[in-house]
């Protein structure tokens, strides 16, 4: 009896994925890695030069992308990206909803428009561009992904607009999941710990000792962990799984 070899198959190949938030933290990870496993990425960001070096490292590695710059506050943005990726790639099958802001300070010094900044960018532009996007994904049965966090799971201090927002968006994942199971089309929530990202540059070491300590796995959580996550929620590994918000968060919310 011949033994058989079990080859490794590209969990994403062939598959279009839009990548918002892809110039850096998680959206760079998940982008090289969707780009790893097969998948053709659109990376969007603000930053045209950090965009372009995400999708010429993918190139070089022999995967497949582009990049394409637009605001997720701006409509018209928003329709510019999904026709230049279906005039690219002909079809849309995994929308990955990854940009994301945080504005964190005490009560009295938080301001109304950071309020509607927050609140537009985590939650609203996820809508929009899910509600967009929603009319190409019937036709691959394809999948949307939401980055959420571990705030949307749990209160924390000075976190009015940042939490709210997550847990908002933790629900208009199960919503459109609710909604559209029907027709095939699966929405998950991915909802990540502290994770070292540029944002953390700025917060020194004892502050992040101190972040770490309260972790259970006492570490902060690396980006191309999350990717992993990611990764899996959107191939049909998770072909069963819709309405999910999964925590990556090293057990911070048990």
């Amino acid at each position: 009896m011949k033994r058989m070899e079990m080859k490794n198959m590209a969990k994403l190949d062939g598959k279009v994925a839009i990548v918002t938030g892809g110039t850096s933290g998680i959206g760079k990870a998940s982008a090289e890695l969707f780009a790893a496993e097969g998948a053709k990425v659109v990376v969007v960001g603000r930053n045209q030069e950090r965009g372009q070096k995400v999708v010429d490292g993918i190139i070089e590695k022999g995967g497949e992308a582009i990049f394409i710059q637009a605001d997720m506050n701006n409509s018209e943005d928003l329709d510019a990206l999904l026709k230049t990726t279906i005039d690219t790639y002909g079809k849309l099958d995994i929308l990955f909803n990854n940009a994301g802001v945080v504005i964190s300070v005490p009560l009295e010094s938080f301001k109304d428009e950071d309020w509607d900044f927050v609140l537009k960018t985590n939650l609203r532009a996820p809508y929009v561009m899910s509600k967009k996007a929603i009319p190409y994904l019937r036709e691959t049965k394809g999948n949307i992904l939401n980055t959420a966090s571990m705030s949307g799971l749990r209160a924390q201090p000075n976190g009015y607009a940042y939490n709210t927002s997550k847990s908002g968006l933790i629900m208009l994942t199960q919503v459109i999941a609710q909604s559209f199971a029907p027709e095939g089309i699966r929405c998950n929530a991915i909802c990540p710990g502290v994770t070292q990202t540029p944002i953390l540059g700025t917060v020194d070491e004892d502050a992040v000792a101190a972040i770490c300590s309260t972790i259970p796995l006492k570490r902060m959580c690396d980006p191309m962990e999350i990717a992993k996550a990611a990764v899996f929620l959107v191939s049909d590994d998770a072909s069963y799984i819709t309405g999910a918000a999964l925590p990556v968060d090293g057990g911070a919310t048990l």
